[in-house]
C-alpha cells in the first residue's frame, strides 16, 4: 500500500487565504508560517502548484516587471476556499498525522478565528476516542508473538492517550488566549 503524501496543496491554499502570491513569496511565507514543524522542499510548493492550478482551486496572472522575467503570481479561487476550510475543519484521520497535517490545520485555524481551532480540537478528540475504544477491543495483534503483540497494542494505546491529553492541554489555552482577548475588550 503506498504511503499517503501530505496535502502541500492545502497548506499552500491555507496561505494564498491571506492574498495573492508568487512562488518565491509563497516559499518565504512557507518558512515562516510552517517551518517548525512541516518542511516542504520548494519542488513540492510548485508541483503543488501546478496541481491545485490544474483543479481550479488557483488562478494564475502573469506580472511583467522592469529588466526581469515576468512571474507567476497565485490566487485563490473561491473553490479553492471552499475545499481548503473543509479540509481545515475536519480531524486527521491517522495518529500519525497529529503532529504535522494537524498542527498545520490549528496554525491556519488560529489565524482565522479561536472558535473554529477549538471545534477541531474537540473534533478530533472525540476521533481519538473513538479510535481509543477501538483499539482497546482488538488486543490480538495477528503473530506468533503473544507478548510482543500485547507490547505492541499497549504502545498505541499509550500514544493515543497522550495525543487526547495533548488536545485537553491545546483546549485549555486556547480557551484562556479567548477569554483573555475577550477581558482585554471589556476593559477598553
Amino acid at each position: 500500500m503506498a504511503k499517503r503524501a501530505f496535502p502541500v496543496e492545502y497548506a499552500i491554499l491555507g496561505l494564498l487565504h491571506d492574498g495573492p502570491l508568487h512562488g518565491y513569496a509563497l516559499r518565504k511565507r512557507v518558512d515562516e508560517a510552517l517551518t517548525p514543524f512541516w518542511t516542504i522542499a520548494t519542488s513540492q510548493i510548485y508541483s503543488a502548484l501546478h496541481s491545485i492550478q490544474h483543479k481550479d482551486l488557483v488562478n494564475v496572472e502573469i506580472q511583467t516587471q522592469d529588466a526581469r522575467p515576468p512571474r507567476s503570481v497565485y490566487l485563490i479561487t473561491q473553490r479553492g476556499r471552499e475545499e481548503f476550510r473543509c479540509w481545515c475543519e475536519n480531524p486527521v484521520r491517522h495518529l500519525r498525522d497529529m503532529r504535522v497535517e494537524f498542527l498545520a490545520k490549528l496554525y491556519f485555524l488560529r489565524r482565522a478565528e479561536d472558535k473554529a481551532a477549538i471545534s477541531l480540537i474537540d473534533d478530533q478528540a472525540a476521533f481519538l476516542e473513538r479510535l481509543r475504544e477501538r483499539v482497546a477491543q482488538h488486543r490480538d495483534l495477528p503473530t506468533d508473538d503473544r507478548t510482543l503483540a500485547n507490547l505492541a497494542s499497549r504502545f498505541r494505546a499509550h500514544q493515543i492517550a497522550a495525543a487526547i491529553e495533548w488536545l485537553v492541554e491545546c483546549r485549555h489555552r486556547l480557551s484562556q488566549e479567548t477569554e483573555g482577548d475577550t477581558d482585554e475588550t471589556e476593559s477598553m
